[in-house]
């Protein structure tokens, strides 16, 4: 689908419109599940990713108490499909007012009690992003080579195939080159700028296609890519040590805002040597599946 700058004006107009005028949108369809999500027990060792996510949209733990947040799990374990088609696009400057306009007293634990507001926001809506990537991390990989406890969204799946890529995407082309050069590899616990000026997406391990290999993803760092999926706000990170975007936010923060793209349905990366832009026709761009 060609995406021409229509698509700019739409994205800034949706991010402003009332919620009656986009009550019949995908985001306000996901919200009205939002009460009917609830955290549940599991055992992990019974499941692989499939069964995980076939019998747990919301996720689950094998923990005694249940405390993780049944709907945001129900918004990560998504699966809008590539065929779904994005409604806006949107640019550093949007991620940068969607930040702005995060509800007061949204914590972890509680996004469903937001879903009145954050809906209108387009939380749940397909979007594209046209961006650089800057990195991207197996978040089943630890910096100590010790295995790394599963998410609950994942079932707590410890399986080489149940952890979501985490991929940063920038919007410098500066500091893309130096990526690009140097293949600089995130340090957990040590962000850099590249970090902090990052927004999240994620391929999630039940949606990844068979071509969706982290070593594919990981050889386009530094390069163009136009990357579709369900806008999300991620607020487990909504504090000061994990958000920059956050008021006060700690030296420390890893990335730009808590809202994502997640999880991911589409991806491209440009293959003119001149570049892309948002109007570069379809023949510009290369699918993740298609790349030898």
């Amino acid at each position: 689908m060609k995406l021409s700058l229509k698509w700019f004006a739409l994205s800034s107009l949706l991010l402003g419109l009332p919620s009656s005028i986009v009550s019949q949108d995908r985001a306000h369809e996901i919200a009205k599940q939002a009460a009917a999500q609830k955290a549940v027990h599991c055992t992990p060792a019974s499941l692989n990713t499939q069964t995980c996510h076939q019998q747990f949209p919301d996720g689950c733990t094998d923990a005694k108490t249940l405390s993780y947040d049944p709907y945001l799990n129900f918004l990560k374990n998504q699966t809008p499909g590539a065929a779904l088609a994005s409604t806006a696009v949107l640019a550093q400057s949007a991620f940068q007012s969607l930040e702005g306009k995060i509800p007061a007293g949204l914590s972890t634990g509680r996004h469903a009690n937001f879903t009145s507001q954050l809906a209108p926001l387009g939380e749940g809506n397909i979007v594209t992003v046209f961006a650089y990537l800057y990195f991207v991390e197996d978040t089943g990989k630890s910096a100590s080579g010790k295995p790394v406890t599963g998410e609950t969204c994942n079932c707590k799946l410890q399986l080489p195939d149940s952890y979501d890529f985490h991929i940063g995407l920038g919007f410098d082309k500066t500091l893309a080159a130096q990526i690009l050069k140097k293949k600089n590899q995130p340090k957990p616990g040590q962000p850099t700028n590249v970090d902090k000026t990052s927004v999240v997406a994620e391929m999630t391990p039940h949606t990844r296609g068979p071509n969706w290999t982290f070593a594919r993803v990981n050889g386009l760092q530094g390069q163009q890519v136009k990357v579709v999926g369900q806008l999300m706000l991620d607020n487990e990170h909504y504090n000061a040590k994990d958000d920059c975007g956050f008021s006060g936010a700690a030296t420390t923060c890893w990335r730009s805002t808590v809202w994502e793209v997640h999880p991911v349905t589409q991806f491209y990366v440009c293959n003119l040597t001149s570049g892309c832009t948002p109007t570069s026709p379809d023949s510009a761009w290369t699918s993740l599946d298609n790349l030898p």
